[in-house]
């Protein structure tokens, strides 16, 4: 296809229309960040932490959390889920 050609030019600006327009859409909610600064999660990311369904999470684990309410948001310290599993752990003495 020769450039400047009728559709070179229209491939052109679709191309050019449909960058512009993805600089436009709103963004989802953004990754967590790799950094250490985060004090708290979602509870979907608190159940993720625990290796547990969220499902899970809800039925057993959050009512024994101190939890954050703005809202409609919550969020769980990971400081607390660490106080929780430690204080959740099982305790194996040693047999023999």
């Amino acid at each position: 296809m020769p450039r400047g050609s009728p559709e070179q030019l229209k491939l052109e600006t679709n191309t050019r229309a449909s960058s512009q327009l993805a600089g436009r859409r709103r963004k989802g909610p953004s990754p967590p960040p790799t950094s250490s600064l985060r004090l708290a999660v979602s509870p979907d990311e608190a159940a993720a932490a625990l290796g547990v369904s969220r499902d899970y999470f809800d039925e057993h684990v959050i009512s024994e959390l101190r939890i954050v309410r703005r809202g409609r948001r919550i969020l769980v310290s990971l400081a607390e889920l660490e106080r929780w599993l430690d204080r959740s752990a099982a305790r194996v003495g040693r047999t023999g």
